[in-house]
């Protein structure tokens, strides 16, 4: 009797055993019978909620509005659209297809993220993001580069900058071999001589200078700060701090203006030397990056554009390149054993301007020639 009583307890128990098991596999069997065929699947199962029509990148021209459509799945509430995380109008009762349009009040020149995020009561929020490149509305002049005179340069100044304040003018350097080369000084015009400098120590990698009054400004490439010296006697006088990497510097006669190799120029204030606003710098057909050495010269900006042989001729309030200039024959009669043509200095006493490179043997007036009726 006590036998058979421990076998029925041994069955009971291998019996609870097994119910345990098949109880589990049941359950997991139905979360996944759930989840497969539960009416709040992913995008993945149903694509997204709404989307731009036109695939890929967005493109318009500066002073016109953007136009296009998207497309959206039924049961919407509603369709939101962002430019650069502005929200520009949200659509309700959406259709199918659904015409968008975008004033040229809102569009400057250059890159911007433009976003439609569509909600929906049981599906959530789905989202298409698009960069829209605003182009320029015009074709860039061609000038020509006419060689007035031919003057000696330094050729162990690694020109980052050049500058004319009051007849005189005024370089600094860089330092690509680490050996504390990076300088401010004051040059003479005729002999190329460094009358005076002040000199900064690696890992100190100087770039554009541009002045003030009788504030010189030094911006470095990657030390993230711009040295402040007083004009005549180089004495220190404060520094500031920015993020990303400083290329070149001009003075407008109200803001700083600065490059930092991308297409991007930045406005700041001289007495604070915080950003104001930005430029993206375009043509009809995109983006102008390295942007190196800056002049500000008769209402526009002139920059070097590193590793070529160009200077780009910007205006200020749009970006927009109104005329490139070719300086290879500069290059071609200046650089000796050098590198890149880089710097570019306007004297306003004279008019007369003036480029040179890093590590050039020479250093030209020039004068540019513009097409006639520019």
């Amino acid at each position: 009797m006590r036998v058979l009583t421990v076998i029925l307890l041994l069955h009971a128990m291998k019996n609870k055993k097994n119910l345990l098991i098949l109880f589990f596999l049941s359950l997991i069997a139905g979360v996944f019978l759930y989840k497969s065929f539960s009416p709040s699947s992913t995008e993945e199962d149903f694509g997204p909620l709404a989307y731009f029509e036109t695939e890929g990148s967005l493109t318009c021209v500066l002073g016109s509005d953007y136009n296009n459509s998207f497309l959206a799945q039924d049961g919407q509430v509603s369709v939101a659209l962002y430019l650069d995380d502005s929200l520009i109008i949200t659509y309700k009762n959406v259709q199918k297809k659904t015409a968008l349009s975008i004033p040229k009040e809102l569009l400057t020149l250059g890159a911007h993220q433009l976003k439609i995020s569509a909600k929906h009561p049981a599906r959530g929020i789905s989202e298409d993001e698009r960069i829209l490149y605003v182009l320029s509305d015009i074709t860039p002049a061609s000038w020509s580069l006419v060689l007035k005179n031919q003057f000696i340069h330094n050729d162990s100044s690694f020109t980052q900058g050049l500058a004319f304040s009051e007849g005189k003018l005024f370089e600094g350097t860089g330092d690509p071999n680490g050996i504390g080369a990076t300088i401010i000084g004051e040059v003479d015009l005729n002999s190329g001589k460094i009358i005076r400098k002040k000199s900064a120590a690696a890992p100190i990698f100087g770039e554009g200078i541009t002045l003030v009054g009788n504030e010189l400004f030094q911006i470095t490439w990657q030390n993230n700060t711009c040295f402040v010296y007083d004009k005549k006697t180089f004495a220190p006088l404060r520094q500031y701090t920015y993020a990303g990497e400083g290329w070149g510097l001009t003075y407008d006669g109200t803001y700083l203006i600065m490059s930092d190799g991308s297409e991007t120029l930045t406005f700041r204030d001289p007495k604070t030397f915080k950003e104001i606003k930005t430029i993206q710098v375009y043509t009809n057909e995109g983006a102008i990056t390295k942007l190196n050495e800056l002049e500000y010269i008769d209402g526009f900006i002139y920059a070097n554009i590193w590793t070529s042989n160009l200077i780009a001729v910007i205006e200020p309030s749009t970006g927009k390149v109104i005329a490139t200039i070719d300086a290879t024959e500069a290059v071609q009669k200046g650089k000796g054993n050098g590198e890149v043509l880089n710097g570019i200095a306007h004297n306003q006493k004279t008019g007369k301007t003036y480029i040179t490179g890093k590590f050039w043997t020479s250093l030209f007036e020039v004068a540019f020639t513009k097409p006639k009726g520019v």
